[in-house]
């Protein structure tokens, strides 16, 4: 007996050996209850383990057998809370502020995060004064002072530089470090088309996207995103057009055959592109390089969520809606006759649509180039023809099962009343949000 208690204490306590503790505090908490922990791959995450809030402190265990690397905290995953941080074999606590998490965050316990922190902190505040020098250098009409400024500025941030790269050596934090280390042009340069030059030229000097301990950061897709929509920008959108592909190419051509690091950058960039309804750019990345990969390194998937994301975008065909007539199926495709159509989706137990469906039906009843389609999510169909007996004008739909009804689905609606203005060709060209900004449109026609 006594050699059983004897097992399961060695057992017991190996296991809570073997474990790292993750403690956070949010301050103020404001409601939140749960945390996620998740380690970063590339744009790739995943999962390590969850926590409810206990006494004002979230306890998320972690393995001692997971991976150093970059791991993340959701907190509020619906409007993309999450805090960034360093895991290497040790304990963390830290407490942070939810609505700036990276500015307030602050690691009580967790020596290899608080020198990164510590290193961002300093060498931030130095590079932000080299580049005010810099900048004040284009139009200054007394170089000579900016010109020593800048020399003696880079000299201590090159100081600052190494004394980390040399206090992290043997750390994860240390490629970091290395990695988002900005290039400094060692004199001050003339005009603003070299200094652009000589930054685009010398991006991705400390970068290395063949480095596999970097696999297990965001550090890559930070990078390309960076030199991709802030570093190729432009106020005219044919010209940013033309620059963000050619920066595209440009980040392609230096990861080179290293199809697996191109997968993660290419997801997140048609990811970032799709969340603007950019069709084209998304088209250009998928067509020009994402097809391009091996096969298993494709996600039919995560593409399948992208096409949806997509199908009702700006400039899109919108899809389909059926509808019976006479005994007859309709199809919004063969509609003809009008200039313009409007999509409504509302629903007779929303307070807002009943307020605002009536006043849209006396704007554009009367407008012969215009058809109206009001799609009505219901969980049943009592109420629906009592409050369309009165718009005759327009085409109702009734869609039963709500938010699982098809059209819904097909039309990416998850809130009523949702809006969607077409062209004669059926192209989606505008989806106000609000009935204000429905009447204006109208009113411009």
């Amino acid at each position: 007996m006594k050699k059983i208690v004897l097992v399961a204490l060695l057992i017991l306590s190996f296991t809570v050996k073997s474990q790292d503790t993750i403690r956070v505090k949010m301050t103020p908490n404001e409601g939140y209850k749960w945390l996620m922990l998740y380690k970063i791959n590339g744009a790739k995450q995943q999962y390590i383990s969850k926590a409810t809030i206990e006494n004002n402190e979230f306890k998320l265990p972690v393995s001692k057998g997971n991976a150093t690397g970059m791991y993340r905290l959701y907190y509020d995953m619906e409007n993309g809370g999450y805090f960034d941080f360093i895991y290497n074999q040790e304990s963390i606590s830290v407490s942070f502020n939810p609505n700036l998490p990276e500015q307030t965050a602050e690691f009580k316990k967790s020596e290899e995060n608080k020198l990164l922190q510590s290193y961002f902190n300093s060498i931030l505040k130095k590079q932000a004064k080299i580049d005010s020098v810099q900048i004040a250098y284009f139009d200054a009409v007394d170089k000579k002072p900016l010109q020593k400024m800048y020399v003696d500025g880079l000299k201590e941030l090159n100081s600052m530089q190494e004394y980390f790269e040399n206090k992290t050596e043997g750390k994860f934090a240390n490629y970091i470090i290395k990695a988002t280390k900005k290039y400094n042009n060692p004199k001050i340069v003339e005009t603003v088309e070299s200094y652009l030059k000589t930054l685009k030229t010398h991006f991705f000097d400390t970068i290395d996207f063949s480095s596999k301990v970097l696999l297990n950061s965001s550090i890559f897709v930070d990078k390309v995103i960076e030199y991709v929509f802030y570093i190729n920008s432009s106020e005219d959108r044919k010209t940013e057009k033309k620059l963000r592909e050619r920066s595209i190419n440009d980040a392609m051509s230096i990861i080179g055959e290293n199809n697996e690091v191109k997968a993660e950058i290419l997801s997140s960039l048609i990811y970032a592109y799709a969340g603007q309804e950019e069709l084209g750019a998304v088209d250009f990345l998928k067509n020009g390089y994402y097809n391009q990969l091996p096969e298993e390194l494709k996600d039919a998937k995560f593409i399948s969520n992208i096409d949806r994301m997509l199908s009702v975008a700006l400039g899109r065909v919108a899809p389909e809606i059926t509808w019976a007539k006479d005994g007859k199926t309709k199809k919004l495709s063969e509609h003809e006759g009008v200039e313009n159509y409007i999509i409504t989706f509302w629903s007779t137990t929303c307070s807002h649509c009943l307020e605002e469906i009536p006043d849209l039906y006396k704007v554009t009843k009367d407008n012969e180039n215009l058809k109206v389609i009001a799609v009505a999510l219901e969980v049943d169909k009592f109420g629906f023809e009592y409050h369309t007996e009165k718009m005759d004008k327009w085409i109702h739909i009734l869609g039963l099962n709500k938010w699982k009804n098809e059209i819904a689905k097909r039309y990416e609606v998850n809130v009523t009343p949702s809006y969607f203005v077409l062209d004669k060709d059926k192209k989606i060209i505008a989806k106000p949000e609000e009935l204000a900004e429905l009447l204006e449109l109208l009113s411009k026609e």
